[in-house]
């Protein structure tokens, strides 16, 4: 039982972030894109220069990436990004970064202590319909990130 519950747990995305994307993956406006496996090989052959910035390191450990764009704007998208956010902090995710200006931001969420399992961005844009959920699966090592996020900063 046991060994179930951790393999079922291992694989488990967000919840929230699940239960939002259902929301509105019936709707015709909805853009969305889930991409799975080893998302090095992916990035490579589309000549990402990963290494700049020391991502290469971080984008082995992505094993799933599921990227979608609200088809709402206005006080609705701000409402989902909250009640978003409510269930990411119920399911102990924690704000890792969060960075803004004016009307536009990104908070990024991260489940883990040194190892870090998953992190959930929320990027709202400048215009108000520009709202946008990305999820990366994986196991992170959090001096990595903190590494790149410091030279992507430069």
């Amino acid at each position: 039982m046991l060994m179930m519950g951790f393999i079922l747990t291992a694989g488990a995305q967000s919840k929230s972030v699940e239960t939002l994307y259902n929301k509105y993956k019936k709707d015709k406006d909805f853009f969305h894109m889930d991409l799975a496996g080893n998302f090095l090989n992916f990035a490579e052959g589309l000549n990402f220069k990963l290494d700049e910035a020391n991502m290469s390191a971080i984008t082995k450990s992505v094993e799933r990436v599921k990227l979608f764009k609200l088809p709402v704007s206005g006080n609705a998208a701000r409402a989902d990004f909250r009640t978003l956010q409510k269930g990411l902090e119920r399911e102990r995710f924690e704000v890792m970064m969060e960075v803004s200006d004016k009307n536009s931001g990104i908070m990024m969420y991260s489940k883990g202590g040194s190892k870090i399992h998953d992190i959930i961005m929320l990027i709202s844009g400048e215009e108000d319909n520009d709202h946008m959920v990305i999820a990366l699966e994986g196991e992170f090592d959090a001096e990595a990130i903190a590494q790149a996020g410091a030279k992507a900063i430069r």
